[in-house]
């Protein structure tokens, strides 16, 4: 590539897409775990949001511009991520905790201690 000036008709543009983010769910004794992709976002870019039983995850992440640079080439879109995820009646709504790495939300979704298997002592008599 070369880096030439040029004018504003021959940049590559491509605006701002809306992406539902790859997830995946793991289950255990304890609970849940929810990993949703998000390239490019910042943690304080990611907003949660819990109604009822409804987790709402959106994101944006935010291509970096130079004030004295031309953009001559842009292939980085600008991208919004939204899911949505109905919770089980089994999930701790109040007990969720959320943590971000490297490209990836991770959310702990605990079980309600009630549902969760436990051993009943026999006595005897």
């Amino acid at each position: 590539m070369n880096l030439i000036k040029r004018t504003e008709n021959d940049v590559q543009k491509i605006n701002r897409m809306e992406l539902v983010p790859a997830s995946r769910v793991a289950e255990n004794e304890d609970g849940f775990t929810l990993t949703v992709e998000l390239p490019g976002v910042g943690e304080q870019d990611v907003e949660l949001t819990l109604e009822y039983r409804t987790l709402t995850v959106t994101a944006e992440n935010a291509v970096q511009s130079f004030k004295d640079h031309t953009q001559i080439l842009a292939e980085i879109p600008e991208t919004r991520y939204r899911a949505t995820f109905e919770l089980p009646e089994r999930v701790d709504t109040s007990g969720i905790k959320a943590a971000h790495r490297n490209g990836l939300l991770i959310l702990t979704l605990p079980k309600r201690e009630e549902i969760k298997p436990r051993r009943i002592a026999v006595e005897a008599g």
